[in-house]
């Protein structure tokens, strides 16, 4: 284990796949099962939001340590700026590191002390990669295994958790499993029929990654969908603000999010498993196939 406990990224296969979400239940459902406010911490580092969001809003309501807006920010024009020549993100930003080391040297900081430090992805997992600072990147750097947000369905879920594993499998880094989100409650795509097929295919063909929980579409969690839709700037924010009070509106969300993650989600199992992937993440990591002629494979 990290001395600065554990650390888990929480990556989605798509932008607005619901991560922050996803990352706001987790830490609400980390609270109920043990784990104190203190003992948490919650950055994204990197991101392409620079407004308030639920999830920093409850972690400051909680007193969980939070960094809703990180040192690294995609605001438009930045990649062009990169690829000129300048890994500088701005002149305010006095670093000569790469966007990745900032990220790094941020969950650092922000996990000094804590049990579990949950870092929020950007994107799809190849977002950021154009600067060298992909999701992967950042889970190297900080020494932090991979739950993947999913989509729903059976074979289009398993294909897209198979294309985002994959990227991450290629840099040799320990994913745990994923979460599947927005399901439908019924229907031949419902949630409970869904929830057999997908389990099915993951004992039988990724026996070390789990379904922690498949998460049934809710009117509430329709309405959060504006969180994975929020401002972007043309620079880094001078000095980003507080997240704010939350709202009844947002306490209603907070509510049905907990209700889900209480009902759906395997917590426990999480907590084990990222425990034993960051003490073990030779254990964690696949070997993947070989084109035929390359004797030595580079992932063994």
């Amino acid at each position: 284990m990290s001395p600065d406990g554990l650390r888990i990224l929480v990556a989605g296969d798509k932008s607005h796949a619901g991560k922050s979400t996803v990352s706001l239940g987790l830490l609400a459902a980390l609270l109920e099962s043990g784990f104190v406010a203190s003992d948490l911490a919650y950055i994204k580092p990197a991101t392409q939001c620079v407004s308030s969001t639920l999830t920093a809003r409850f972690c400051q309501s909680m007193g969980i340590a939070y960094e809703h807006i990180g040192p690294v920010v995609f605001y438009r024009g930045m990649t062009r700026t990169a690829l000129e020549g300048s890994m500088k993100e701005d002149a305010d930003a006095g670093a000569d590191s790469t966007y990745t080391e900032r990220c790094a040297q941020a969950v650092e900081r922000i996990s000094r002390g804590k049990r579990l430090t949950l870092i929020d992805g950007v994107g799809y997992p190849s977002v950021g990669s154009v600067v060298s600072c992909s999701s992967a990147d950042v889970a190297i750097a900080c020494r932090a295994p991979v739950l993947i947000v999913g989509r729903p369905g059976v074979g289009d879920a398993i294909d897209s958790f198979n294309l985002c594993a994959a990227f991450f499998e290629s840099h040799r880094i320990p994913v745990l499993g994923a979460i599947f989100n927005k399901l439908q409650p019924t229907g031949f795509y419902g949630r409970d029929k869904c929830d057999t097929y997908v389990r099915k295919y993951m004992a039988a063909r990724r026996p070390k990654q789990h379904v922690y929980g498949l998460l049934p579409l809710s009117e509430a969690l329709a309405s959060m969908s504006a969180e994975e839709t929020c401002g972007f700037a043309f620079k880094h924010p001078e000095q980003p603000d507080e997240a704010g009070a939350l709202t009844p509106e947002d306490e209603t969300h907070i509510a049905s999010v907990r209700e889900l993650f209480g009902r759906y989600v395997d917590m426990k199992l999480l907590v084990e498993d990222l425990a034993a992937a960051t003490a073990n993440p030779a254990a964690w990591t696949r070997q993947l196939s070989c084109y035929p002629g390359c004797e030595v494979c580079y992932l063994t």
